[in-house]
């Protein structure tokens, strides 16, 4: 006996697994090579990097000169980011985090629009 009623609700469970079986998360983007105006000194660099992080929230700390370290907190989520600079230019790279599904280069989705912002907002801390 033909039972449409349970064919179609099989065949949509079926589609909702396949197709919640294909979302995946992003591969992180890191930030290379960001240009820093002309004539800047390490300072004025890690000072912009430091006030570009604090407009989000971002707490960095300089591990060396040239080196530094960014951490963001967001509610149960943590995201670490590498931050290499020099007078001509700086990159912010992946470290570390929690609860952002990270794995095998891929992370949740909110990670790479965090790091966008981090970049936007030092840059617009440089003063061209």
């Amino acid at each position: 006996m033909y039972r449409p009623i349970r064919t179609g609700a099989a065949v949509l469970c079926a589609t909702l697994l396949l197709l919640g079986g294909c979302a995946s998360n992003p591969m992180v983007q890191n930030i290379q090579g960001a240009s820093v105006p002309a004539g800047s000194t390490m300072s004025e660099v890690y000072d912009a990097i430091v006030e570009g992080g604090k407009v989000r929230g971002w707490k960095i700390r300089q591990i060396e000169p040239g080196h530094a370290e960014g951490t963001l907190f967001v509610r149960s989520h943590v995201a670490k980011v590498d931050v290499f600079y020099d007078t001509d230019s700086y990159s912010i790279e992946y470290k570390d985090s929690e609860n952002l599904e990270y794995e095998d280069g891929t992370i949740h989705g909110n990670y790479n629009k965090w790091v966008q912002n981090l970049d936007g907002d030092i840059q617009r801390a440089l003063v061209y």
